[in-house]
């Protein structure tokens, strides 16, 4: 009988000024979106990344500037098939709600971590949640109000309309 192959999606860590610099290097970005990287190494155990670009619709273009999220505290969700694997998108207007928005106490976040999920239909998705960095750790920041926020998998969702 053969193993049940599995693949390994890295819960991820995006710091705040790496998102800021891809928006302040990408005129017109109306989206991030990602797309899955394996990095070269020879780690049986080696996970999925993903790699954020922006998404300019006035040009209808990728940014050639891009960001590859890093492993966070080696958290990782494991899954055996069958599942979708497809570029995954924020709106910028989300990201920037996501980083500017504060919370109570009027801290914003310093970094996002971005916890893979699965849907009903089969998509790897993840949610995001807001970290600051404290002297004795890290701490969740909640958005005072607001929906979470996750990635849209795409397709079934589209950039271009």
């Amino acid at each position: 009988m053969k193993d049940i192959q599995t693949l390994k999606f890295y819960w991820l860590k995006y710091e705040i000024s790496a998102i800021q610099a891809l928006i302040y290097n990408s005129p017109g970005i109306d989206n991030f979106v990602f797309s899955f990287y394996l990095s070269n190494t020879t780690d049986e155990n080696k996970g999925m990344q993903l790699v954020s670009y922006a998404f300019m619709t006035p040009a209808n273009q990728y940014s050639t500037n891009y960001d590859i999220l890093t492993p966070y505290k080696n958290n990782a969700l494991e899954l055996s098939g069958p599942f979708i694997m497809s570029n995954n998108i924020i709106s910028a207007a989300d990201m920037l709600l996501l980083i500017n928005t504060p919370d109570a106490v009027g801290d914003k976040p310093d970094y996002l971590t971005f916890i893979p999920n699965i849907s009903d239909g089969q998509h790897i998705y993840y949610d995001i949640k807001r970290y600051k960095r404290i002297d004795v750790g890290d701490v969740e920041i909640k958005s005072q109000g607001a929906s979470p926020v996750n990635t849209n998998p795409s397709p079934p969702a589209t950039v271009i309309k």
